[in-house]
């Protein structure tokens, strides 16, 4: 402590003026290991108010704990300016206690409560409802400074011109791709929004993250609640990125197995209504505009250029080509290094209860419970204060983007969306060549031994999964083509030889193998320029069902000439997507074709006739 005591005084001797972050951080330090464990959300005229502490490092005797009130915010920047330890207004009350008197646990956790009135009968005395900062100090028996924290009491009770209507929006997603942890963090935050069905949340998910498992469970209980699911993908995907690479097909898959897997836990909200989490673009909208979306909740980072503050009623977004209605989420109180989920939470309550006593214009707001990465603890405590304090009025995100403008508003104000954040698009060949060998082999093989290929499709659906690492994409995609093409080499053709046609047209055999273990289906093609296969309906090729072992299959050719000359003889995939195997045969005509024996007989008749002749010429001459 004391070597920032003397930086601290250093860095004001050179004259270095302190920015607002920088001031917080510096009072952020000052928590020295105090924090605020949990603390009476709401409090009315005539309560008890309890503060839970949890004091820093060894507890020594003569330690002490200040708490003082200070007088109500009467504006958002004074609350947000209390909340920094900055331009704390008069004193209201102010006790001090020994921390032995206290009597701290094992842990170090202590409980001070207050009698809250509008008299003098009470410990402290809050005369009118707001929201009235409170700075708690833990010095040494010496007077040197140990921690300090900053919190706030919500003092309820009397009635508002009218209650602040916010849209809170949550995503619950597994921020860890690869865990199989089904009961771990995702589980938690489904239990918080079960627990306040009251309050109506827009929730963004992908069944990915929530696990098959969870579906049946969380149906009955998500029935019953205030609550909406944005339509999504099974998976998250970069759609944009999905379209220009012509995989549009799989963007419709995935689409509609998210939307029906989503619509069997809960209520879902229009398919007019898009929430960004900061994936918002110009090209990520236009997408979604083709597909219906007409309205938007964004950050103000989706913005261009980012406002310095969050535009608050409904709004207009702009893109290239579309026009959206929508709603841009506010970031309100920010974090602080010391805060416990119960007092992050307590200063976002105690930040919109401020709005709603203080702020005229009507305004309305948007509030990520997930941004940052916050806890479902802090969910759940933030949750209790809001259904306490009846100073809020939650909407649901589909009707609060119709709501009308602010007051004095005769337009609605516009915003850019930011252009798409990358140019570089994703190189999918990969996956459409493992596409082509699955659907090849997806077609070779009946629909009862299908179910492991199914499966893989299935998997390759999902690689396309922004969650998922490009090499592990890739790894996927290889060993898919590596698998098939190891799987259809387990068929054999008939070998290079030589076939014997001793007439024009004649039947032949040919073997096959499949090693395989199932039957498979191909399709046969012979192809020469001189053999037509009678059996063929096009003259070239058939569909064969090999069946484990090796099958022998006769077809009927015919030469269109005499002499030797290549045949070819290929398998096929059924949708022709790949070739299984090629040979090639020699194939011998030893018998005039039609043609060849018009041409000996009619050479026979003209030497028959000729010789004829020329015996009555030489019979004449005799004579």
């Amino acid at each position: 402590m004391k070597f920032h005591r003397f930086l601290g005084a250093f860095l004001l001797t050179l004259g270095i003026s302190t920015a607002a972050s920088t001031s917080v951080a510096a009072n952020q330090e000052s928590a020295g290991g105090l924090q605020v464990m949990s603390q009476s959300l709401i409090t009315q005229n005539n309560e008890v108010f309890d503060l839970v502490l949890q004091l820093p490092g060894v507890v020594s005797d003569g330690d002490q704990i200040t708490v003082t009130v200070h007088e109500r915010a009467t504006s958002e920047e004074q609350f947000l300016a209390s909340s920094r330890g900055e331009n704390l207004s008069g004193v209201l009350a102010s006790q001090r206690f020994d921390v032995t008197d206290l009597q701290p646990d094992v842990w170090g956790v202590v409980k001070v409560s207050f009698f809250i009135s509008d008299n003098e009968i009470g410990d402290i005395q809050l005369v009118q409802p707001g929201v009235y900062p409170i700075s708690i100090e833990m010095r040494t028996r010496g007077q040197e400074l140990v921690g300090r924290v900053i919190t706030h009491i919500i003092r309820a009770g009397g009635s508002l011109t009218g209650q602040l209507p916010v849209v809170f929006i949550a995503q619950i997603k597994d921020f860890n791709f690869e865990s199989t942890d089904t009961t771990g963090l995702i589980n938690s935050w489904l239990e918080v929004l079960r627990s306040h069905p009251s309050v109506p949340l827009t929730i963004t998910s992908h069944p990915v993250f929530i696990g098959e498992t969870s579906f049946p469970s969380l149906a009955p209980s998500f029935t019953d609640t205030k609550h909406e699911i944005i339509r999504n993908p099974f998976t998250p995907i970069n759609e944009a990125a999905l379209i220009n690479a012509g995989l549009g097909n799989e963007v419709v898959s995935l689409m509609e197995m998210g939307t029906e897997t989503l619509a069997t836990i809960g209520t879902l909200a229009p398919p007019t209504l898009w929430v960004g989490h900061g994936e918002a673009d110009d090209a990520e909208v236009e997408v979604r505009w083709g597909r219906g979306t007409r309205e938007l909740i964004v950050e103000s980072t989706s913005l261009s250029p980012i406002p310095d503050e969050s535009p608050r009623g409904p709004v207009e977004f702009t893109s290239s080509q579309s026009t959206f209605r929508g709603l841009v989420v506010d970031t309100l109180s920010q974090r602080h290094p010391h805060d416990t989920p119960a007092s992050e939470a307590q200063r976002l309550l105690a930040h919109l209860a401020t709005i709603a006593s203080t702020d005229q214009s009507d305004p309305l707001l948007t509030v990520d419970l997930t941004a940052n990465n916050r806890s479902p603890q802090f969910a759940d405590v933030f949750l209790r204060g809001i259904e306490e304090l009846n100073w809020i009025s939650p909407l649901k995100a589909s009707d609060a983007v119709t709501r009308s403008l602010l007051p004095g508003e005769t337009q609605p104000r516009q915003h850019r969306l930011r252009s798409r954040l990358s140019s570089a698009d994703q190189n999918f060949a990969g996956y459409r060549d493992a596409r082509r060998h699955l659907a090849a082999i997806r077609s070779m093989v009946r629909d009862e031994d299908a179910e492991d290929y199914e499966a893989l499709a299935q998997e390759l659906l999902l690689s396309l999964s922004k969650e998922v690492p490009a090499l592990t994409q890739i790894d996927l995609w290889e060993s898919t083509v590596d698998l098939i093409r190891l799987q259809t080499s387990l068929i054999d053709i008939p070998p290079d030889e030589s076939i014997q046609l001793t007439s024009q047209a004649a039947s032949v055999p040919f073997s096959f193998q499949n090693r395989a273990g199932i039957p498979l289906r191909v399709e046969l093609r012979i192809i020469s320029e001189r053999v037509t296969v009678e059996d063929f309906d096009d003259g070239e090729s058939t569909t064969l069902v090999l069946e484990p072992g090796v099958t022998t299959h006769r077809f009927r050719l015919r030469a269109l000439g005499s002499g030797s000359f290549p045949v070819s003889i290929e398998l096929h995939s059924p949708d022709g997507g790949i070739l299984v195997g090629r040979a090639q045969a020699a194939l011998r005509a030893t018998t005039p074709t039609g043609v060849g024996l018009g041409l000996t007989i009619g050479a026979a008749v003209f030497l028959a006739s000729w010789w004829l002749l020329d015996t009555r010429k030489r019979k004449n001459r005799r004579l």
